[in-house]
């Protein structure tokens, strides 16, 4: 088996185009719509921020601090 995967919204008539052209050479073709945000919304670092036990971690002071650090290594305030 072949994936093709189309990323982003795509027009359903351009759809149907390229679906008729694949299928004018005889190749099975299957359309599957997946939800890709929320697959954007689960990662790694969304899902485990915070977890350990005893151990205060506040998002915004570290994003603060991570731009406080590029800001100096970088010489640029527009971060």
């Amino acid at each position: 088996m072949t994936e093709l995967v189309l990323k982003g919204k795509i027009d359903q008539k351009k759809l149907d185009s390229i679906v008729n052209f694949l299928r004018s050479w005889d190749i099975d073709v299957e359309v599957r719509e997946s939800n890709t945000e929320q697959n954007k919304e689960k990662n790694l670092f969304t899902e485990s921020f915070g977890m350990w036990a005893d151990r205060d971690v506040d998002i915004k002071a570290m994003r603060q601090k991570t731009r406080e650090r590029r800001t100096k290594v970088h010489g640029n305030d527009s971060l």
